[in-house]
């Protein structure tokens, strides 16, 4: 489908926007067709249009936390322990960004914002607390230095989303056999 090259206007165009995101595969080029739009709040159409968002963000959120559950399940290394943070705290980077669209009324940037940010810190907190039972603290130490709750911090410089192949952890064997380990911070 061809996207005209200014944002949404009507509420169609705007549904369309959101039949997209729920696709979950031009989510980069959506936003960005998003932040150019314009939507009118009078009527019906701003509280049709704050639920379906709102559904939206929470199936979201649903499925990054369903992504991070099976990904920390299936890791087998502190690598892919790193990767499976990385990859969450990039969808809540994201939904941060969708949240903060001029275009949505302020009372719906504020609720979007804050339910990304309650989602981040228990899902932070259950994260710690699973790592109690790992008694060595390497878990504890990765889950710190690889805080779910640093989306924000990306989307307060204003870079742009993380790679998440290239910010992974590395664990390298060197020939001397001895093991280096670069940890991100």
């Amino acid at each position: 489908m061809l996207v005209p090259p200014e944002g949404p206007r009507t509420y169609a165009q705007w549904s369309e926007c959101l039949d997209r995101l729920a696709a979950g595969t031009q989510d980069e080029a959506c936003l960005a067709h998003m932040g150019g739009g314009e939507l009118s709040w009078s009527g019906g159409v701003g509280p049709l249009f704050a639920q379906r968002l709102a559904d939206e963000f929470n199936a979201r959120l649903t499925r990054c936390s369903e992504h991070l559950t099976r990904d920390l399940r299936m890791s087998a290394d502190e690598g892919c322990v790193v990767r499976a943070i990385l990859n969450a705290r990039q969808s809540l980077f994201f939904l941060h960004r969708l949240a903060q669209l001029p275009v949505f009324a302020e009372t719906l940037r504020a609720h979007l914002t804050s339910e990304v940010r309650k989602f981040a810190e228990r899902s932070q907190k259950s994260l710690e607390d699973s790592a109690q039972a790992d008694r060595s603290g390497r878990l504890r130490l990765l889950l710190q230095n690889n805080n779910l709750l640093r989306y924000d911090a990306l989307a307060a410089s204003g870079v742009a989303a993380p790679s998440v192949q290239a910010s992974s952890a590395r664990t390298d064997v060197p020939s001397s056999g001895t093991r280096r380990r670069n940890i991100l911070i």
